[in-house]
């Protein structure tokens, strides 16, 4: 009987040990779990900063800058890097995009420039050259050369004309010291803008305009001695040169050439409400 009974105890305690050991490796798995999601989501975290460091630090102060310029038209892309102040290899990093702007529209042959730093290594320049809308000429040493305006009035190639297309030849402007650069006396800008108009909506009406002459006003100010293309006489109109006031002049001159009166004209006078002619010789009509 006590053999029966130790051998019961014997089994129920082996019994407990079992459950005991059973309920012991349930709980281990059940910590080791969470713990290896652990380690996984530190080491993503720890791997995404050390991404994030070396695309936001690391690169941009270590790799050299990818330049995209965009807008040139007489001015090739490495002429504005080298205006820009980039050339050779700069680091992304170090680039102040204001001061490349500042150095870029200190040149007279550009009007207005963006600089964009664009994450992680590339450098946008988009550019607007000045373009011009009359000739000028000036005498340097001793020798005449051209000089192009912009709508603004300002003077921003000298010696050399990039351009091929008919542009006007503004006369009559006098320079102490021609410069690229410089901007003629602000009460002239009205006619470059005016110009400028003419050139993008009536580009034939403007073509018939051979020289624009500039002279002192009667009262100040100043009048407009136009020489067209196709006539041996000079119109003077006021300071003001519009679309409606080429058409009247063309008008005038296609009159003047029908009835013959073109061979005996010497200039025709459009300022007042009505247009007065001088005969070569003297004397007014």
């Amino acid at each position: 009987m006590a053999d029966v009974f130790c051998s019961w105890e014997h089994d129920k305690y082996s019994e407990e040990i079992y459950f005991e050991n059973k309920n012991f490796r349930s709980e281990k798995k059940r910590g080791i779990k969470p713990l290896l999601i652990k380690i996984l989501i530190m080491f993503f975290v720890i791997a995404l900063a050390v991404e994030v460091i070396f695309y936001a630090i690391i690169l941009p102060s270590r790799s050299a800058a990818i330049i995209e310029i965009s807008g040139c038209e007489n001015l090739s892309p490495y002429e504005i890097q080298k205006l820009s102040g980039l050339s050779g290899e700069v680091k992304w990093l170090s680039i102040n995009s204001s001061a490349v702007s500042k150095r870029l529209v200190s040149s007279p042959l550009i009007a207005s420039v963006t600089v964009e730093k664009k994450f992680p290594d590339r450098i946008s320049i988009k550019v607007a050259e000045r373009q011009p809308v009359a000739v000028s000429f000036v005498e340097i040493n001793g020798k005449t050369v051209p000089m192009e305006i912009d709508k603004d009035g300002v003077v921003f190639r000298i010696g050399s004309r990039a351009v091929t297309r008919n542009l006007p030849i503004v006369t009559g402007l006098t320079f102490n010291n021609p410069r690229a650069g410089m901007k003629i006396n602000k009460r002239l800008t009205e006619l470059f803008v005016q110009l400028d108009l003419l050139q993008k909506k009536q580009p034939v009406l403007l073509n018939e305009v051979s020289e624009i002459k500039i002279e002192p006003g009667r009262y100040g100010g100043y009048d407009l001695r136009i020489y067209p293309v196709k006539t041996r006489f000079s119109i003077i109109t006021s300071k003001i040169l519009t679309e409606d006031t080429l058409r009247y002049m063309l008008l005038l001159i296609d009159v003047a050439c029908d009835t013959g009166l073109d061979k005996d004209i010497s200039e025709l006078d459009i300022r007042g409400s009505n247009a007065i002619y001088k005969k070569r010789g003297g004397g007014n009509e």
